[in-house]
């Protein structure tokens, strides 16, 4: 068996680890990452499973040890929250889009500036929000049907989501992944 053949799904399986990664680095996620690193994983493991003869168990390990890892990671939204110090000086110096983070829309709110994440695949409305000290962000954020969750990041920062099923602000639902209608 070729090299190539028997290392090109495990190289797949890695940059969907990425894909998936960088889709869930904000609450609600980025739908359309989270839709690419889907199918790559899909092609990932047929290509993975079609060329499993000739292996040994090491190589045939690499790919699901990949794939439970990232998945945990990403439920867990650890990634998220380990980059949100990164990005948070450059946030407050010019509320925006910066970096990992795109945002659809920037806008105050009784105190607080909310940061609305673009293109948000796991909530009905999902982001960042930034108050002013002894400000306490209300659980109606926008024109939503349902409350705002949050999650403090400290320093009068929020991870916020309006969630479509669950209360979890980080990581990857798999079950709570849509399409939202831009406002």
């Amino acid at each position: 068996m070729s090299p190539a053949r028997t290392w090109w799904p495990i190289a797949l399986s890695l940059v969907a680890a990425v894909t998936l990664l960088y889709a869930v680095v904000l609450p609600g996620g980025y739908l359309t990452w989270l839709r690419l690193a889907m199918l790559l994983w899909t092609v990932a493991a047929v290509v993975w499973a079609v060329s499993l003869t000739g292996r040994s168990w090491l190589v045939r390990s690499i790919l699901p040890a990949v794939s439970v890892v990232t998945m945990v990671l990403a439920c867990s939204g650890v990634p998220g929250k380990l980059l949100f110090p990164l990005y948070r000086p450059a946030l407050e110096r010019q509320p925006g889009s910066v970096g990992l983070y795109h945002f659809s829309a920037v806008w105050t709110h009784d105190g607080c500036v909310a940061y609305v994440t673009d293109d948000s695949g796991m909530s009905s409305f999902s982001g960042l929000l930034h108050c002013t000290p002894s400000v306490k962000p209300s659980p109606r954020l926008g024109d939503t049907a349902r409350d705002a969750v949050f999650d403090s990041l400290g320093d009068d920062w929020y991870a916020f989501i309006v969630p479509r099923s669950g209360p979890p602000v980080w990581g990857f639902n798999p079950f709570a992944v849509g399409a939202v209608p831009h406002v």
